[in-house]
Formats: structure tokens, sequence, C-alpha cells
């Protein structure tokens, strides 16, 4: 059993370390022009970044796909087909933030870094792990990503819950 628990971490690890390696490419077709950033511009105290619209209802449709099927996913109720769909709108959400978005140089960098590479990262998970466990771990870490979001950055009436 613990041979078998050990392999499962390798295989994680191994799948984390390529969806970390696909995510600069990912990243490199927005339009904006990005420095690699190691760590997030600075915010004082109580701030939040500012966002554009198309961030704002990208997040929304992300947000709603994640909480209409969060019941599905905290009670195993979910198949590897159901985390492949549940991706795929994440997917498409993703893009279209990162070819439309229009933040500033610091906000766009702090959305890189806090949030876009986890969101795609995860999502990399729930679409290619033939593990649906794989599958539900990268599906919850979609959510902590929203909640990140609602962290750092402007957007009224944005609530992820626990």
């Amino acid at each position: 059993m613990l041979t078998l628990l050990r392999l499962a971490g390798l295989g994680i690890c191994a799948a984390t370390g390529l969806v970390s390696l696909a995510a600069p490419v990912y990243a490199s077709e927005h339009e904006h022009k990005h420095e690699v950033q190691h760590a997030a511009p600075v915010l004082k105290p109580g701030q939040k970044w500012a966002s554009d619209e198309v961030l704002r209802q990208g997040m929304d449709n992300i947000r709603k796909a994640m909480l209409a099927n969060r019941e599905a996913i905290e009670k195993e109720r979910l198949g590897a087909q159901d985390y492949q769909k549940l991706a795929a709108a994440v997917s498409k959400e993703t893009a279209n933030i990162v070819k439309n978005c229009r933040l500033s140089k610091d906000a766009d960098a702090a959305f890189h870094t806090i949030v876009l590479a986890d969101l795609m990262q995860s999502t990399e998970m729930m679409q290619t792990s033939p593990k649906v466990q794989v599958q539900r771990a990268g599906a919850f870490a979609v959510l902590q990503s929203l909640r990140h979001y609602g962290n750092y950055f402007q957007h009224p009436g944005w609530e992820i819950g626990q």
C-alpha cells in the first residue's frame, strides 16, 4: 500500500511538473508584453488590484461553472468526462481572459502570478489526468485560485465561500 501511495505521489509530481512547463507557453500568447515574474508586485495592506470587464466576466463565468459543480466535486460524484467538460469550460474562459484583458502592467503581472498560473495547472490536471482523484484535486485547486482572485482583485460582489 505504501509503495502504491509513493508511486501515485510521483505521478502527481511528474504531471504537475509537465503542466508547469506548459503554462509559460500558454501565457506567452497573451497580447501584453510579459517578463518572467517570480513574485507578484506588492500592494499596500487592504488594497486590491484593479480588474477590467473582460477579467471580471471571465472569472464570473469560471466561478459559476465551478460553484454549479461544487457539491458534486465535494461528494465525489463526478466522473472523468465530467471533469474534462468542466476543465474545457474553464479553459475557454481563461483563453478569453488572456487574449482580451487590458490590465495595467502591475495588475497583469499580479494576475499571472497569483491566479493564472495555478488556474492553468489545475485545469490541465482536470483535462489530462487518467485518475479521477487527480482530476478532483485539480477542481479543488481551481476553487482555491478563485479564492485568491477574490482576495487580491477588485470585483464587486465576488464571493466563493469556503
